[in-house]
């Protein structure tokens, strides 16, 4: 004979869960014990299975399948994944009479005579670990196919948890594998091979230009002495600044013309060379005016063009933005 269960009946177990004492920077390797305590009935209406309609000992009968659910105490060592462990609790009945059924469903039965075998949610899966107290007047009979059945949901369940359990770590791990080790791996690759080709660009720029450098250096006369003239072997003629040759003209001075000898004509602007005639006066004020023009033409118009752009920006009314206001006359 196995004792009906009811809504009021007391379970008494012990769950094994992962400690993180507060403080410490990782929680426990291994699960430590917690008390729970909890009515059949729970503190939420979704997950236990009762029916309204059958009265069993002043109480009402707690069907086959039945979840305390979420809310169930933990009493134990302090941890930081306590709140966790009550939220996501659980105390499932499997046993149950099948020849007696309540609002549709098997009444559940206690299996060992008057203490009932719950399954509690712990680490790693759940184990029957959760005992009932059933005070009772009402007894039942389970057969034995009724036992293996609950033996065998419990087992089912416990194998669900497991592969998922499983299951996730193994979705973790290739998609770590699968995925995020390739992608990284093509960008640091990409990375590698973007930075050593710009690498090799600059190498290749300060060779190419260190060696110009070099062999422009060793061919190149010293900066005091220019190059020998053609047609006087043995025999160099320094300049004054190192790159005119020495009796040359001034700049100011041109070049003598051709059929003029001892003479040189000088020129108005210095930018036009000589001609074969000699220049005339109108010729003269042209190049004196476009110079002019060139060097102060170009200034003249355009701040003539900016102060009238003010004046008539003043005269329009617009502000110079983030500039202070113009105080009106006689205001404060």
């Amino acid at each position: 004979m196995f004792a009906v269960m009811k809504n009021w009946d007391l379970m008494i177990g012990i769950d094994h869960h992962i400690c993180w004492p507060p403080g410490a920077p990782l929680p426990l390797p291994k699960p430590v014990p917690y008390v729970t305590v909890m009515v059949l009935n729970g503190l939420q209406p979704l997950t236990p299975m009762l029916a309204p309609t059958s009265q069993t000992f002043h109480g009402l009968t707690v069907q086959r399948g039945s979840d305390i659910g979420p809310g169930i105490p933990h009493i134990g060592a302090p941890s930081l994944l306590t709140p966790l462990d009550v939220l996501f609790s659980s105390s499932v009945s499997y046993f149950g009479a099948s020849a007696y059924t309540h609002e549709g469903q098997p009444c559940a039965a206690a299996l060992l005579v008057a203490v009932g075998l719950n399954a509690n949610c712990q680490e790693p899966v759940s184990l029957p670990t959760g005992l009932v107290l059933c005070i009772t007047t009402h007894f039942t009979w389970m057969s034995p196919f009724d036992i293996l059945f609950g033996v065998a949901c419990m087992l089912f369940d416990a194998a669900l948890e497991f592969a998922g359990q499983n299951a996730a770590n193994w979705a973790s791990g290739f998609v770590t594998r699968r995925v995020m080790n390739p992608i990284g791996a093509r960008i640091s690759a990409k990375m590698a091979s973007r930075t050593a080709a710009k690498n090799a660009t600059k190498n290749a720029a300060k060779n190419a230009a260190s060696s110009t450098t070099s062999a422009a250096a060793k061919n190149a006369p010293p900066r005091w002495q220019s190059a020998r003239p053609s047609g006087q072997p043995g025999k160099t003629v320094p300049t004054a600044s190192g790159h005119r040759p020495q009796n040359a003209p001034p700049r100011w001075q041109s070049a003598r013309p051709s059929g003029q000898p001892g003479k040189t004509a000088p020129t108005a602007g210095g930018h036009r060379p000589q001609t074969a005639g000699t220049p005339t006066k109108r010729e003269l004020l042209l190049d004196m005016a476009l110079e002019m023009f060139f060097e102060l033409g170009m200034e003249v118009p355009l701040s003539f063009v900016r102060m009238l752009g003010m004046d008539l920006l003043s005269l329009s009314g617009i502000e110079e933005f983030g500039a202070p206001r113009e105080q009106p006359q006689g205001g404060s």
